[in-house]
């Protein structure tokens, strides 16, 4: 470590911390005694997948204060792979004291900090960690060719499979093939084809949610699939906990498979009683960032490694209704109160006036505007989408915005969507 970074007082420090999976990516920021300070959501980062570029930029948009940093990311996975992501931090943070590894490890840190037990990921891809004392095992997480069963990436191939074998018996189109579609924004299994040739690990696994709702419908095979995902997962379980001769281990499921869909995580228990009876599980829903932090912090004093832990990272900030129906946009204008005793000539003043009130705003947001299209380009470089969401006439323009890219640009329709308040019919 730099004697800058070690000269610095802890109330000084900066320790970030950066999570990323297929998904997304999270990241928080906190002070030295543990406090957070911000935190905010990237696109996905694997970096298997994603190129030098696309990280530096990645990186650019978080905090440059820093003197810790951890950064942690799905495919990072051998000492080459580390280097690589090492470099690409000590650019972004030169001086700062750098920790990187694979989202594996600061998953295992967000559930655990420096206590024993066994961490199950089941996100875009999966795996299982296991410690006591010094010794580390693991099972599965080699990757979606080889490995990954159980999560979201294999859940969904086995869906298309099952929708291209279906036609292909009976050629017919069938519910859950038609789900699948509808979530792509397509309109044939041709289309669906082309798709999944080009489609990235990431763009597939987005399919998964697919899977969940067509079981609940009755899919036997979609319900079968996650039986034999939770199954593998928990037989993944009982080996390491075989290994590190543990007989009732604590055991944290992570990822968004288990997060969002608990019947997912019924599943598993209900398999992992088989094995382990005396296990003890529960779902770890803190953030990622806050494990990469922990692991970027370890030199600190114990109390701001802790609360690295165990600090509830606030990834985004959820406003009540009250403050929304306070919000500027939600009021009236006063100046367009008497439009009807307008003349023509003053209507096209007030509009005039109106158009130069836009451009000082705009203006006055441009650190913000800057920051929310860097984080929306590198989300299409990553392969990831863009939506407009609204309502009333600012929803119609997203929506209109959205259906003129393709025919403009050549993009496919996925990758900028309108999500308008009401539906279609509110068009």
């Amino acid at each position: 470590m730099s004697g800058h970074v070690e000269s610095t007082s802890a109330v000084e420090r900066r320790v970030l911390g950066v999570d990323g999976g297929g998904t997304k990516t999270e990241w928080a920021l906190l002070s030295g005694d543990g406090a957070h300070i911000k935190s905010g959501m990237l696109p996905a980062a694997n970096l298997r997948l994603t190129t030098d570029e696309a990280l530096r930029r990645m990186f650019d948009v978080l905090p440059g204060e820093a003197t810790h940093v951890g950064v942690f990311l799905a495919g990072c996975a051998n000492e080459a792979d580390r280097a690589r992501l090492r470099r690409l931090c000590e650019r972004r943070w030169p001086g700062a004291q750098i920790a990187v590894g694979s989202d594996r490890a600061s998953g295992f840190a967000t559930a655990f900090a420096a206590r024993d037990g066994i961490a199950v990921i089941a996100g875009t891809g999966s795996a299982v960690t296991g410690r006591r004392g010094d010794r580390i095992e693991k099972a599965g997480g080699w990757g979606q060719l080889l490995g990954d069963k159980g999560g979201g990436y294999n859940l969904a191939v086995q869906a298309l499979r099952r929708v291209l074998s279906d036609y292909d018996i009976d050629q017919r189109v069938g519910e859950l093939s038609q789900s699948i579609l509808r979530r792509l924004c397509l309109n044939k299994l041709e289309d669906l084809v082309a798709w999944a040739s080009t489609a990235d690990k990431m763009s597939v696994a987005m399919l998964a949610p697919v899977v969940f709702e067509a079981a609940k419908r009755g899919h036997k095979e979609m319900l079968s699939a996650m039986h034999g995902g939770a199954q593998i997962l928990a037989a993944f379980t009982g080996s390491v906990a075989k290994r590190l001769e543990l007989d009732a281990p604590e055991v944290q499921l992570t990822g968004g498979l288990f997060v969002h869909h608990p019947e997912y995580g019924e599943l598993y228990q209900e398999h992992l009683g088989k094995i382990l009876p005396a296990a003890r599980v529960t779902v770890c829903r803190s953030s990622g960032a806050l494990g990469a932090a922990w692991l970027a912090a370890r030199d600190l004093p114990d109390a701001a490694a802790a609360s690295a832990a165990e600090e509830p990272a606030a990834v985004s900030t959820q406003r009540t209704l009250p403050e929304l129906a306070v919000a500027t946009t939600e009021q009236r204008n006063p100046r367009s109160t008497r439009l009807d005793k307008l003349s023509n000539g003053e209507l096209v003043d007030l509009f005039v006036t109106e158009e130069e009130l836009v451009r000082q705003a705009l203006a006055a947001a441009r650190e913000h505007l800057v920051a929310a299209v860097d984080v929306a380009s590198a989300t299409l470089s990553n392969g990831g989408r863009l939506f407009y969401i609204g309502a009333g006439t600012s929803g119609r323009l997203g929506v209109l915005d959205a259906s003129e890219i393709p025919p403009t640009f050549g993009t496919p329709p996925y990758m900028v969507q309108g999500i308008m308040a009401g539906g279609p019919t509110a068009l």
